[in-house]
């Protein structure tokens, strides 16, 4: 039986709880850029997008070469989106993917509801480098392809204004920023990972884009 795409309730629970904590903590930042329910709407997606499809595709990857991943909330930082949220600032970090190497010796029924028992060997200890390198180019790469398929949409004249512009726009900055960002090659962001394991990749993928992401979000820089 196989592991990939397996999500266990508290998992479900912790994904929504994330989801709905930062769509508050935006839409209080964002109140008077973008007042009413239309705001909180494209909020939603972009948030969604951004935030909950970049663990996503970190766990989804992991399961695809035999580990154990579940996405996990922080309440910590739940919190203190809130709180960052209410003094005009938004730092979010709701969770992340807790990642393991799966024990063969335990059947594979027993990861059924993402709460493996037995013996279990931290991804940290004893990971493969070209494991780690794919998993951890999983997040932000999937923030590229939602920000071009953004992109797209308005370039090509598909989306012109009115909520459905403003989801693409959101969408869009959301998740070009939280690629740049994730690809910074410091702490325990994605970027630290990729450069460890490949240097040559990091600088061919990471910084082209925080390079974009820098212009837009500094400078000023118009791409839509």
């Amino acid at each position: 039986m196989s592991n990939l795409g397996r999500m266990s309730l508290n998992e479900l629970g912790d994904l929504l709880l994330s989801w709905i904590v930062l769509v508050i903590g935006f839409s209080i930042v964002f109140e008077r850029r973008m007042p009413g329910l239309e705001a909180v709407v494209i909020i939603a997606v972009g948030v969604g997008t951004g935030f909950l499809l970049h663990e996503l595709a970190h766990k989804f990857v992991a399961q695809r070469y035999g580990y154990w991943a579940e996405y996990q909330a922080n309440k910590t930082g739940l919190l203190f989106i809130i709180v960052m949220a209410l003094a005009g600032f938004i730092f979010a970090a709701p969770g992340a993917v807790v990642i393991h190497k799966m024990s063969y010796a335990v059947p594979p029924s027993a990861y059924l509801y993402g709460s493996p028992y037995g013996t279990e060997i931290s991804w940290d200890r004893e990971k493969d480098k070209n494991d780690e390198l794919h998993i951890s180019l999983a997040g932000p790469m999937i923030n590229v392809i939602l920000a071009l398929i953004s992109l797209a949409s308005v370039l090509s004249g598909m989306v012109t204004d009115g909520l459905a512009f403003g989801i693409a726009y959101f969408t869009f900055f959301i998740n070009l920023n939280l690629a740049a960002f994730n690809l910074l090659p410091f702490g325990p962001l994605d970027g630290r990972k990729v450069y460890e394991n490949s240097p040559v990749v990091w600088a061919i993928v990471a910084i082209p884009i925080i390079l974009i992401g820098v212009a837009v979000l500094f400078f000023r820089v118009r791409i839509i």
